[in-house]
């Protein structure tokens, strides 16, 4: 039975705001996601259904103390907002949560950086049976196959943006 799923789609395609609409009604729910408020990435737990600081303006970035800071591309995140996703997909996924989101996995994580080494785990616990439920697992398009690769995800599926998401 398969209990990995990718959820593709091209960079900033509504890959989030539709899991948002998806999550919204779901009860038994854990993990991350990473809307954009106001022209900046959120945090937003899952299970406590909590918004967090995630992305900084230029200006916050500037002020931040070193090792308070995780640039990627022209983007800066609190180095404390990756550590919080972290924590959450791990506790989550022990949880017995009825699904496990990761938004997202990318090339940060191909890196061994930014989610990891909490989503490797995740993942690995996800394979190996050790954890009940199903784990998504949000990937740009044409990244899927390299992830897949990466992760070892056989078995797996993939619904594309605009298919119908799983129950």
């Amino acid at each position: 039975m398969v209990n990995i799923f990718l959820f593709t789609a091209p960079v900033n395609s509504g890959k989030t705001t539709a899991l948002m609409e998806w999550v919204k009604d779901k009860q038994n729910i854990g993990g991350i996601l990473a809307p954009d408020i106001d022209g900046l990435r959120r945090l937003y737990t899952l299970h406590s259904r909590k918004l967090h600081p995630f992305q900084l303006t230029e200006e916050e970035a500037a002020r931040a103390a070193p090792g308070e800071l995780a640039t990627i591309s022209k983007f800066h995140f609190a180095a404390s907002a990756f550590a919080l996703a972290r924590q959450t997909i791990l506790e989550d996924s022990q949880r017995g949560c009825d699904w496990v989101v990761v938004d997202e996995i990318g090339k940060l994580e191909l890196k061994r950086e930014g989610l990891e080494p909490a989503a490797g785990e995740v993942i690995r616990r996800f394979r190996s049976g050790e954890v009940s439920g199903k784990l998504l697992l949000v990937v740009r398009e044409q990244l899927a196959e390299e992830v897949a690769r990466h992760y070892g995800l056989e078995p797996y599926e993939v619904f594309r943006l605009g298919e119908a998401l799983p129950a």
